[in-house]
């Protein structure tokens, strides 16, 4: 089995038809659709045992609700494929998704990226000109396989790239992962972390310095949702979500000591959460807090941290 679409699946009955037509529909590698029922309450378990009766290569986990996090984890445990991609059930792919033909003939890369378009809700309104999902100017090494062009390069030259444009795209679904990669280092999504779940395990990946390639097609049409859980998020639940990530970065910092993982590399990752965290929670006691666990971590703080502090500040002052 070449290639495992781990699709967690959650109240999507009006898109789910969409999205697995535009997965099945594609002349791709060998693959799997390794779909997991979370819970859902709507008519989503019946279209995935609809569509599992006319194709074999679907296959159904159904769980309670565990969240998106338990859901991928469910899906990468019991898949088979070499590679493995992990899918939202409201997105679409585009036929380019048949550039992974040649996935096989690839030699010691740990993850493929690519490009996506993003549309709202319906995607007869069209796509939105967006770069947020996009790789642009990637410095690194090109290469060519059966007329497909790509970019090759390492996780530590990655790092450098996003760090010098001071922005990243974290999200799983533009990436594709060899699965022994994931299993050996046990590279796992942490449970309940909603949001940034993607971005905890984006660094968990980048920092082991995975060989990556990129491919600068769009693969995937990305469809934002108004009733989804991540457009209708509590300040209060993203506090917490980012704190989690801060744990989890200073353990890594403790932990790590050479190559991209140097503490510099780590620092600016970790200040950028304490940014988010008191912009959550703009006042001057979190502040303190979160000076206080810099200093003892020893996190060397960039001028944009101290200044983002004083401007949430200024800002809660002036509407309370």
């Amino acid at each position: 089995m070449d290639l495992s679409i781990v699709l967690p699946v959650y109240n999507v009955e009006p898109y789910l038809r969409e999205c697995l037509d535009s997965i099945l529909k594609n002349d791709i590698v060998e693959f799997e659709v390794v779909a997991v029922n979370d819970g859902s309450s709507d008519n989503s378990l019946n279209i995935l045992e609809e569509y599992s009766s006319k194709y074999k290569n679907i296959k159904i986990i159904s769980q309670i609700n565990r969240g998106l996090s338990v859901a991928r984890n469910v899906g990468l445990e019991n898949s088979l494929g070499e590679y493995i991609y992990f899918f939202d059930s409201d997105d679409i792919l585009t036929e380019n998704i048949c550039l992974f033909n040649w996935i096989k003939d690839i030699n010691e890369v740990d993850i493929i990226t690519f490009n996506a378009e993003v549309f709202e809700e319906d995607i007869s309104r069209g796509v939105k000109g967006v770069n947020t999902y996009k790789e642009h100017n990637l410095a690194g090494n090109r290469n060519e396989i059966n007329n497909i062009s790509f970019v090759s390069y390492t996780g530590e030259e990655y790092f450098h790239i996003i760090k010098n444009k001071k922005q990243y795209s974290p999200v799983v679904w533009r990436r594709i992962y060899k699965k022994s990669f994931l299993t050996d280092n046990n590279i796992l999504f942490f449970p309940g972390l909603i949001p940034a779940e993607d971005d905890l395990h984006f660094f968990q990946t980048l920092f082991l310095n995975p060989n990556i390639i990129h491919v600068e097609r769009d693969v995937l049409l990305h469809r934002i949702r108004t009733t989804s859980i991540m457009s209708n998020l509590s300040r209060n639940r993203s506090y917490k979500s980012f704190n989690i990530i801060l744990v989890e970065l200073l353990k890594m910092k403790q932990n790590c000591t050479h190559g991209i993982t140097q503490q510099k590399n780590i620092d600016w990752i970790i200040n950028i959460f304490l940014r988010r965290i008191h912009t959550q929670n703009p006042k001057w006691k979190e502040l303190k807090r979160l000076w206080k666990i810099s200093q003892e971590y020893k996190v060397k703080m960039n001028w944009r941290t101290p200044t983002k502090f004083l401007f949430n500040l200024m800002r809660n002052y002036k509407y309370e």
